[in-house]
């Protein structure tokens, strides 16, 4: 069949436009495999989509704080609920609940000495547990930075304040769920804890508390089958 020399363009154009689109199309398709990669090309961890229960009983929440002069305390407090979900599109949300009630501390052997501690941590000069029994730890948002490593964003809720939180944290896959490993900081001064706090009183010389109390929180997920 002779061509028309005017069909050459049109035809040059559908052979371009052709060639456009696959190119597109693959570069599309390869975007899509590259967010499964960070810049190191190391593959990152993707969530399974569904509804996940925190194992108290395998689960733990472990503070720590420390004086100006160096003295120092830790101990933990006991994970009572949590639960995350997991949507099709990777958005995360997470609730987790700790009896306040339970506050423990490791450092110090003696029994009186420990539970005047305690005592004290529980007082209103403390938490003030008595009127603010539970604290509460939400996930808003998750970002995936490292392979199995995550930053989340969320909200810390004690003494029923509330304030905004970053905690950075290592998830690891099993059978059943995931493994969560979250380490974070909040300023006590922020939920009204002012007992030797230099944001409250400035005479304390070296009986200062530090204002940052340090959690890490370890927390196993078994997905819900029901």
């Amino acid at each position: 069949m002779r061509m028309n020399k005017n069909s050459i363009p049109i035809i040059l154009f559908i052979a371009y436009l052709f060639s456009f689109i696959s190119c597109g199309v693959k570069e599309k398709s390869a975007n899509k495999h590259e967010k499964l990669k960070d810049d190191n090309n190391v593959a990152l961890l993707v969530f399974d989509a569904g509804n996940y229960v925190a194992e108290s009983d395998s689960s733990s929440v472990f503070w720590g704080c420390r004086w100006l002069g160096g003295n120092k305390h830790d101990g933990d407090v006991y994970l009572e609920q949590g639960s995350v979900n997991i949507k099709d599109d990777g958005d995360i949300s997470g609730n987790f609940i700790v009896d306040m009630n339970t506050i423990d501390c490791f450092d110090i052997k003696n029994v009186g000495t420990k539970n005047k501690l305690i005592g004290h941590l529980k007082s209103d000069a403390f938490f003030d547990v008595e009127n603010h029994p539970k604290a509460r730890l939400e996930i808003h948002s998750s970002e995936n930075i490292d392979a199995n490593k995550f930053l989340f964003k969320g909200s810390l809720t004690i003494k029923s304040i509330t304030n905004p939180i970053e905690m950075k944290g290592e998830v690891q896959k099993f059978d059943s769920g995931y493994s969560v490993d979250i380490k974070l900081v909040f300023d006590r001064s922020k939920y009204d804890v002012k007992h030797r706090s230099a944001s409250f009183f400035n005479d304390l010389g070296d009986r200062i508390i530090s204002d940052d109390v340090f959690l890490n929180v370890k927390i196993k997920l078994n997905k819900n089958v029901s």
